[in-house]
């Protein structure tokens, strides 16, 4: 008995050895060493994000946030940890560690919550306005989805739709300001603002412009919406706009309030620049000089807060042209690469001049396409696009890293549905392709909105 007891206990002893030695012990070597190998979110909303890790080795894991410290359930090389109760359209910063290891050795991730539960619309590129194949405008809104490549078609109409009006972004909220509306067969210059909440699906009217404003250029500054340039008239002659900014002030009163003033320097005298804004200066060149329809390629910026332009000399285009598509690339820190180039991107256009009339009777469309890198001195040639166009929209997604050109016309008042993209993070080096799917409807001289930035 004593020898059999004695076996026993040997065979105890050594399963107990074995058991520690593959459990509690690796388990223990395994918080020591454990490191975060890659961090990512794995699911974000407006007001919740799942956050998830991986681990070197078998660990537990832990999410250090604003709200405290939050440990994993369970032992694991992958954890995944929802934090809750979050403020739509906010940034946030988390640090995730694995076992041990300390808190400034561990993994930093930030991410930015969505403004609503409906990505798409955040994320997406709007397509506003434009002239049809009818030559009337068009009313109804497309939305493009480039991350799932859906397309939402008609997802709203403009209560008043009209041609070469002033579409942008501005707080979260889409504007449609002035331009030209179709009156028994006539077009005629128009001081309609109306603005759309994609969140709320709801238009409303805002207080009409002092006067009617004709292809300006349209910024978004900080609380207010910036007009420049353009025409009040369809004869560029008769109704030019001289200097004047015209302001709006969207949150002042029940509907905003518009005023007018002096620019401090000359602003080109011009309809259909194309322009974009960036750190609170709106860059505006080409276009038509308004008494003589001769196109340009001269670039300047206006700085807004100054109600002047800018100091240094923005280089010209290659070439000088009106009815060009243009976005500025800005990347934000949120972005699944923000290390890209900032970019005041200009795109096809006409290349004709002597033509003082909206819309122009006459177009010469260009395939050309011309980035200016923020901080250098130089519009550089960019790919050619695989068709000649002329006022088409373009809009950027961060998310899938890429530039997309929708529509224009090829000739005049022929528009096109096709859509092209181009690499953003190598707009120089790349090529355009042909986009899989078309537009819903065809349309030139509309606009690509995102709502975001």
């Amino acid at each position: 008995m004593r020898k059999i007891y004695s076996i026993f206990i040997i065979l105890f002893i050594s399963l107990l050895i074995c058991f520690c030695s593959a459990s509690g012990l690796s388990e223990i070597l395994g918080e020591e060493s454990s490191k975060v190998e890659f961090a990512f979110v794995a699911k974000l909303g407006p007001k919740s994000a799942i956050l998830s890790w991986n681990c070197s080795k078998v660990s537990k894991g832990t999410m250090y946030t604003s709200e405290g410290i939050t440990p994993s359930a369970n032992s694991s090389k992958t954890h995944f940890l929802e934090w809750r109760h979050l403020t739509p359209n906010t940034s946030y910063r988390a640090i995730l560690t694995c076992g041990s290891q300390r808190i400034e050795e561990g993994n930093i991730l930030e991410f930015t919550t969505w403004i609503s539960n409906d990505p798409p619309k955040t994320r997406g590129i709007w397509i506003l306005g434009g002239i049809g194949n009818d030559g009337l405008p068009i009313r109804e809104v497309d939305l493009f989805d480039p991350v799932t490549d859906i397309w939402y078609s008609s997802i709203t109409t403009i209560p008043s739709p009209r041609i070469f009006a002033s579409i942008l972004h501005h707080k979260n909220k889409i504007y449609v300001i002035g331009g030209m509306e179709n009156v028994s067969g006539t077009y005629v210059s128009s001081s309609k603002v109306e603005v759309y909440d994609p969140y709320a699906d709801l238009w409303e009217t805002k207080s009409s412009l002092p006067s009617g404003s004709i292809g300006a250029v349209a910024g978004s500054v900080g609380d207010e919406i910036y007009l420049l340039s353009g025409s009040n008239s369809t004869d560029m002659t008769n109704g030019p706009v001289f200097n004047t900014i015209l302001k709006f002030y969207p949150e002042l009163g029940t509907n905003g309030q518009w005023i007018s003033y002096s620019s401090a320097s000359t602003i080109f005298s011009r309809v259909d620049m194309a322009g974009c804004t960036i750190n609170g200066i709106i860059f505006y060149t080409g276009g038509r000089t308004y008494n003589s329809g001769s196109a340009n390629a001269s670039t300047d910026g206006f700085a807004a807060s100054a109600n002047t332009t800018t100091s240094f000399s923005e280089p010209s285009l290659g070439e000088s042209k009106h009815g060009a598509a243009s976005v500025c690339i800005l990347p934000s820190s949120s972005d699944p690469f923000p290390a890209d180039g900032v970019y005041f991107t200009v795109v096809g256009g006409s290349t004709g001049s002597g033509n003082v009339f909206q819309p122009a009777t006459s177009i010469i469309p260009t395939n050309r396409t011309e980035f200016f890198q923020l901080g250098s001195s130089s519009f550089s040639l960019g790919p050619s696009l695989p068709s000649s166009l002329y006022f088409p929209a373009v809009q950027t997604s961060y998310e899938t890293r890429k530039i997309f050109s929708f529509g224009g016309a090829s000739s005049i008042n022929i528009p096109e549905n096709t859509v092209y993209s181009l690499d953003s993070g190598n707009p120089l080096g790349s090529a355009w392709t042909t986009h899989p799917s078309t537009m819903p409807r065809r349309r030139y001289a509309h606009k690509a909105i995102r709502i975001d930035r």
